[in-house]
């Protein structure tokens, strides 16, 4: 596929606990431009089982406690909660216990085994899995041998590579301690089966446990296998991307980032190559399929201009929607490119919200108004101008047009007369953008132009043929 330039341009509900102040979003006696201290996120609002009370992080103390066995093991105090403790098990799962449930000792805290674990997890969670260990990844899976072998490959690759980008950061990062594991199940039934999930969710890294889930059988399979294996790959390197950036130090675990740079550096690091390269591309490649939806997202939207919006909605979403994911991608690598010295600065930031921060509540409905707050206090107040920025940054990006081959719609309008004739044309993959399109161009011509203005929509085999054609009628 030819690369070409842009021609166009599940979240927990936060509680805020005694100790951060409710709605308070800069410390008591701070100056204005001060960095917002972190808000405390209840235990029981991520699913954990233990009282609310003052909480202190740990300092790599070993404590003895049990695993879900009941058998003794000896594991890492990652958080003290008022009289109860979030507990690292050397498999990398965090446990809570209660006060009695744990002790300090003197004996040393050791990561599990990979192997000794697979053959625990095939014989207790994963019955007739298959296994495959590497240096840092354990892989249990009953998938096909193709679909285990892509995946290692994009996360054996993606995993230097993440570390590196991490120091050119200034980040303290380190090799991941504890061993990574990645459940690869055949079927959605399955994946289902094991934790029900909403509908869509293909994949997901789970903190608590610290593992990879996915499948590998689609519908989309059926109607667009190349878009099916393209799709599953980019979710297999942004869930892996996940999990590294919990593992290496720069995302601490069960700290909750605001959710544009959380799954906007997720993104980031996702650009993958398929076919006989099959590869992770690297940091801050062009991710094809965000690029894209930008694409049809803002043709749909080029009677607009820039005004800050998308910018403002990005940075505040306590969750994100598709398009969402794909801004906060745009915006991540705008500013990794650009701002390179205040974006690393700003993750270094977050870096350092512990376990159970974040960095402001969510208010209805659904929004985190501190993350604006800290989103201008690092990079500027004029919106508008960011955003007219970010557009002419992806403007000047190639990327393969995942649907290039596939049917395309190209809408005109013309009006006026001889003297000043009127003709506009976009090209676009569905008649409800290009209809879209269509209203909104004519809503903004002269009024005595409306009325005698005529529009259209053409199909086309391709894109190719599309945008032929619509250089033809624009004259160009």
């Amino acid at each position: 596929m030819t690369p070409r330039p842009w021609t166009a341009v599940a979240a927990v509900m936060l509680l805020v606990v005694s100790g951060a102040g409710e709605g308070r979003t800069f410390c008591a006696g701070c100056a204005a431009t001060d960095w917002p201290a972190p808000v405390r996120i209840a235990p029981e609002s991520m699913g954990i089982e233990l009282a609310a009370g003052p909480m202190t992080k740990g300092k790599g103390e070993a404590v003895t406690t049990h695993d879900k066995n009941s058998q003794p093991v000896v594991g890492r105090l990652y958080v003290a909660i008022g009289t109860g403790a979030l507990i690292l098990l050397p498999d990398g799962q965090i446990v809570a216990r209660k006060k009695g449930e744990f002790a300090p000792t003197d004996r040393k805290f050791e990561p599990a085994d990979k192997k000794v674990l697979a053959e625990q997890l095939v014989r207790e969670e994963f019955p007739g899995f298959k296994t495959k260990q590497t240096n840092h990844y354990l892989y249990i899976y009953d998938t096909s041998e193709d679909f285990a072998l892509a995946t290692s490959r994009i996360l054996e690759t993606m995993l230097p590579g993440v570390i590196l980008h991490g120091k050119a950061m200034q980040i303290d990062v380190k090799d991941p301690q504890l061993p990574l594991v990645v459940v690869m199940f055949k079927s959605e039934a399955e994946f289902q089966q094991y934790q029900r999930m909403p509908p869509g969710v293909v994949a997901y890294y789970q903190t608590l446990s610290n593992r990879v889930f996915m499948y590998e059988q689609s519908r989309l399979a059926d109607v667009r296998p190349d878009l099916a294996v393209q799709q599953a790959l980019a979710t297999i390197a942004h869930e892996g991307a996940h999990q590294i950036l919990h593992n290496i130090g720069v995302q601490q675990r069960l700290s909750l980032w605001p959710m544009w740079l959380s799954e906007g550096m997720a993104e980031y690091f996702a650009p993958t190559q398929a076919g006989e390269r099959l590869r992770w591309k690297g940091a801050g490649q062009v991710n094809d399929l965000r690029m894209f939806e930008l694409e049809q997202y803002v043709k749909s939207r080029a009677t607009e201009k820039p005004d800050g919006q998308l910018i403002e909605h990005t940075t505040q979403a306590a969750r994100l929607t598709s398009t969402g994911y794909a801004s906060a991608w745009a915006l991540t690598h705008y500013l990794a490119k650009n701002k390179r010295a205040e974006f690393n600065e700003y993750v270094k930031k977050m870096s350092q919200l512990g376990p159970l921060e974040t960095s402001g509540p969510i208010v209805q409905p659904g929004l985190v108004r501190e993350n604006l707050v800290t989103f201008q206090m690092q990079f500027g107040e004029n919106l508008t101008e960011l955003e007219n920025r970010l557009v002419l940054h992806l403007k000047k990006q190639n990327y393969n047009d995942p649907f290039a081959q596939q049917p395309h719609y190209v809408a005109t309008v013309q009006a006026g007369d001889a003297k000043r004739p009127i003709r506009m044309v976009n090209t676009f993959h569905s008649t409800s953008l290009a209809e879209k399109w269509i209203r909104d161009t004519v809503d903004q011509l002269p009024e005595a132009a409306r009325s005698r203005a005529d529009s259209n929509v053409r199909i086309f085999p391709n894109r190719a043929a599309a945008e032929q054609w619509a250089k033809q009628f624009s004259g160009k």
